[in-house]
């Protein structure tokens, strides 16, 4: 089934629509994501902060090819922002926001989606909400960060994603060290000159990152998959006296969630990425916190019979 569903992308057909409607795959579809519609992403919310979990949501739409469509996705991200806040759930659910759904590429368009952006934070921080802004293609890098520095700079409660694989980040952590971040390995490649290539170069520049981030006085978010990872950092934020509520570990919806179980047990902050909308999934795979393919992977292995 999952081999037809990727041959549907082919296709140009909604792989997320397809694994949606077979029966085989609906229920493990629940499992990764917070459904279709905004109604079933609060519910998902809901459910997950009953649980002790922290809860990040993001109106999938991976890309708008007009203002008209920019315009109706800021108009659901406020509604979202105040329907958290109405059903009590502003303090463990932010709103995860990619630039990118909020605006075109076009020169006339790049203004308009730093304004949505904009009023997006302003109404969110004045109903209790935070937004994470999340990062898009490795050229779109610095006028982002320009744009969460001015957002972090009028008080709003905004963080920003920071993308271990880009050479330039480990700066872009000490600027941003007294602030919140989410980190994230990042899936770039190409030009040396930008990215690290090798995955062991990576691990090692998140785990730098992350170094420079608990050395600072902000709330860093650390969102990897990698178990091995996932043990440095515990060690990293005993070495540096962190308390527990000073830091997250961050994991998509459905992924690792016996390692997600075991650390809130302990006392540490858990935060769960669920994507809602009819482009859940290629926003999945465009990959938040690991390498795109191993969203396809996780659900091939929820699948019945699969071999992993």
């Amino acid at each position: 089934m999952i081999r037809e569903a990727l041959s549907s992308v082919a296709r140009n057909e909604s792989l997320g629509g397809l694994l949606s409607r077979t029966p085989v795959t609906r229920g493990v579809v629940k499992r990764v994501v917070g459904g279709d519609t905004l109604d079933e992403a609060l519910t998902v919310a809901a459910d997950l902060a009953d649980r002790g979990l922290w809860v990040s949501l993001e109106r999938a739409a991976p890309t708008v090819e007009s203002e008209d469509a920019a315009d109706a996705v800021l108009t659901e991200y406020l509604t979202l922002a105040d329907r958290l806040a109405l059903a009590g759930l502003a303090g463990v659910c932010e709103i995860s926001a990619f630039p990118e759904s909020l605006g075109t590429d076009r020169a006339d368009g790049v203004m308009a989606t730093r304004d949505r952006l904009a009023t997006l934070c302003e109404h969110a921080s004045s109903v209790g909400v935070s937004v994470m802004v999340g990062m898009g293609p490795a050229d779109h890098v610095g006028r982002t960060l320009e744009w969460a520095d001015d957002l972090q700079g009028r008080g709003l409660d905004v963080g920003v994603t920071v993308q271990a694989a880009l050479r330039r980040s480990e700066e872009d952590c000490r600027h941003f060290a007294g602030q919140r971040v989410r980190l994230v390995k990042g899936a770039h490649r190409g030009d040396r000159g930008v990215s690290h290539e090798q995955p062991a170069e990576i691990d090692k520049a998140f785990v730098r990152c992350a170094k420079t981030l608990l050395g600072g006085d902000g709330s860093p978010s650390f969102a990897t998959h990698d178990p091995v990872l996932v043990a440095v950092l515990e060690s990293l934020v005993r070495r540096y006296l962190r308390d527990q509520r000073s830091y997250e570990f961050a994991f998509y919806m459905g992924r690792m969630e016996g390692v997600q179980e075991r650390l809130a047990a302990e006392g540490d902050r858990v935060r769960v990425y669920a994507p809602y909308g009819p482009d859940w999934f290629e926003r999945l795979v465009g990959g938040l916190a690991e390498q795109p393919t191993s969203i396809v992977a996780a659900i091939w292995s929820l699948l019945p019979g699969s071999p992993t």
